[in-house]
């Protein structure tokens, strides 16, 4: 036969839980608004920085498909390259989108 738990416990545990949950809360939604913050800030540098270097990789490879043409020709290197720009930029827009949810709860 087991002997039943104290009182004070039942009462104090579901309330301790609770407490742990609202601070892991709390912890999370100063994590994600700081990380915000900080992206938003960074938003103008990052989309000059890598529009320029998105366009740049589009004229540099066209530059030497049309006019250069050295034989191993970085064409495909170049192109790949600008995408992977773009991407990146497709990917920190959506990152800021996804925190920017987060914050208005």
């Amino acid at each position: 036969m087991s002997a039943p738990a104290p009182q004070h416990l039942n009462e104090r545990t579901p309330r301790a839980a609770w407490i742990a949950l609202q601070s892991l809360h709390l912890t999370l939604a100063a994590v994600r608004l700081t990380a915000f913050v900080l992206l938003r800030l960074a938003e103008p540098l990052v989309r000059v920085a890598f529009t320029a270097l998105g366009l740049l990789g589009i004229l540099m490879a066209l530059f030497y498909r049309l006019v250069a043409s050295p034989p191993h020709s970085p064409f495909w290197l170049l192109l790949g390259f600008s995408l992977l720009c773009g991407g990146v930029l497709l990917v920190y827009e959506q990152l800021l989108h996804l925190l920017a949810k987060g914050t208005r709860s």
